[in-house]
């Protein structure tokens, strides 16, 4: 097993890191937004722009894209069952006869899966199959529930199974060294989602928050009225502006690291998302704790040197506002352990979020002592939705290199259309993925069809050469159809070594014969051809 010290973060200069993500926290303190209700401070402006203009790119997207998101919370509410036919197309007139015979199998190949997954009963089935021609097979049908897991294989007749309790255990029948966990988590995979969020996102929210609002000074906030031109055109503003000065964020840092460093709560959810996270891992509570110890180090340490970090120039955030909506922003933060390593981090960009049109132009700079040149990326979008239609283009340019993605939708009630392009290029090298497709959501159901194609301008392949093709299908149904474990059931999890053992070289003799007529089946297909 890796060796838990191996696991620990190269902490050469925490300073940055953890400077920058309070940072973010600072920005992002606007989500206490029921405190600002009433008062009209520069401090709440600050972050009542931040709270807004956050939740009205979230309300953008789901307004965009509604029927999605609906069938997304069907999900999450209902019985469905989805299935998944992966196929490829390849014609190339100008291929051998190796190639040939290669394009023949392709262009007659399909793989499937299917799922039907109950997220109120628990219950979960997932089948996966393949066709070649004529010929079809399933390669697994697996089973979940939130205590066990179960498998049919095409090649045997019994229904294997193990319960979650005693993974474990099992593990350590195959493997005597087994440190991970006596559990696999099959819990989770019924929880809605794989992330930090729910009560993490939630406590961090109201207990960190909170405390940000209201230990940032009142008199570290200022605001005038301004007039700037943002894409072309006049626009009259609000600047509010927050300067923390290199006392006032030592201050800060210390105070959060050490709120955080008694928090248990945080402690105890932070463990829990990690071990989520990394649930198919082998991952044991005795690297979890020692995970969460290396926090502990990382902030004990923080505290000790923090009022020994350099700051010069503090936190400067600017915002220009405009009924709330934040059009304009400019952020500098500059930190080192000593004088002569200091990094900084710029922010500078403007943006206008309309309900037709979103547009924005930013640029984020990075500087520290080893760097021979600034580090540069810019950020750039121009949306337009309009009476059901998209005209979309996003890039990202870091040096010489640039990655561009073009968009164009059209949605007719249920129905979208669309073409989406994603490219890279640099001096040297520019291919192109294109994902063509119509995907139509009902209240009960949804079907789609995607177009893959990679594009090389180089010529090597051409447009029409080669594509991959995805087609899409749910539906509400009433329950998923778990099997009957009445006949047949054989359970590894209480399985000795060398029960498994046996079970192993029944199962191999099995596969060899299942294998053989199969490919048998398979060659008289690719005869009929």
């Amino acid at each position: 097993m890796e060796n838990v010290q191996e696991t620990k973060v190269k902490r050469k200069s925490p300073a940055l890191l953890i400077a920058v993500l309070t940072a973010v926290l600072v920005i992002g303190a606007g989500a206490v937004s029921a405190f600002f209700l009433f008062n009209k401070s520069p401090k709440v402006k600050y972050l009542l722009a931040e709270t807004k203009t956050f939740t009205q790119i979230g309300d953008l997207f789901e307004e965009r894209y509604k029927n999605e998101v609906d069938w997304l919370d069907v999900q999450k509410k209902k019985p469905v069952e989805s299935t998944y036919d992966l196929s490829a197309e390849w014609n190339d007139p100008s291929a051998g006869y190796d190639m040939v015979e290669l394009q023949r199998i392709l262009n007659n190949t399909t793989f499937s899966m299917s799922q039907v997954k109950d997220p109120v009963e628990k219950e979960w089935e997932m089948n996966f199959s393949g066709k070649f021609g004529s010929v079809s097979t399933d390669f697994a049908t697996l089973y979940f529930t939130p205590e066990k897991m179960m498998a049919a294989l095409p090649f045997t007749d019994k229904l294997l199974f193990f319960m979650d309790e005693d993974y474990g255990k099992m593990m350590r029948e195959t493997d005597a060294f087994y440190e991970g966990p006596d559990k696999l988590g099959l819990s989770r995979l019924f929880e809605e989602q794989f992330s930090m969020d729910g009560e993490f996102q939630t406590y961090v929210k109201e207990e960190y928050m909170e405390y940000l609002y209201h230990e940032l000074p009142e008199d570290a906030f200022t605001n005038e009225k301004e007039e700037i031109e943002l894409f072309g055109e006049k626009m009259k503003t609000e600047k509010v502006a927050m300067k923390l000065s290199e006392e006032q964020v030592k201050s800060l840092l210390v105070d959060l690291f050490k709120k955080a460093r008694e928090d248990e709560k945080l402690k105890a959810l932070l463990k829990e998302q990690i071990a989520f996270s990394t649930m198919t891992d082998d991952i044991s509570d005795r690297k979890l704790t020692e995970l969460v110890r290396d926090f502990e180090d990382s902030l004990d340490e923080a505290i000790d040197k923090v009022n020994g970090w350099h700051i010069p120039n503090g936190i400067e955030s600017t915002i220009w506002h405009k009924s709330s909506s934040i059009v304009k922003r400019e952020f500098a933060m500059s930190i080192g352990e000593t004088k002569d390593d200091i990094a900084t981090l710029k922010i500078e960009g403007v943006q206008l979020l309309d309900n037709s049109s979103q547009k924005w132009e930013y640029s984020f700079t990075g500087t520290n002592p080893t760097m021979q040149e600034d580090a540069v990326i810019d950020f750039k979008g121009d949306l337009t939705w309009k009476d059901g239609k998209s005209d979309d283009t996003i890039t990202i340019t870091v040096e010489d290199t640039t990655i561009t993605y073009k968009g164009k939708e059209e949605l007719d009630g249920k129905v979208r259309t669309f073409n989406r392009e994603f490219s890279v290029s640099d001096e040297d090298f520019a291919p192109k993925l294109v994902w063509s497709g119509k995907a139509t959501h009902e209240k009960d159901s949804m079907k789609a069809d995607h177009d893959f194609t990679i594009i090389d301008p180089s010529g090597s392949i051409s447009e029409s050469e080669i594509y991959l093709r995805l087609k899409q299908e749910g539906k509400v149904v009433k329950k998923v159809e778990m099997p009957d474990e009445s006949k047949n059931l054989v359970d590894v999890g209480k399985m000795s070594s060398d029960e498994m053992d046996d079970l192993e070289d029944e199962l191999a003799a099995e596969f060899e014969k299942w294998v053989t007529e199969l490919m048998g089946d398979l060659q008289s297909e690719l005869e009929n051809f």
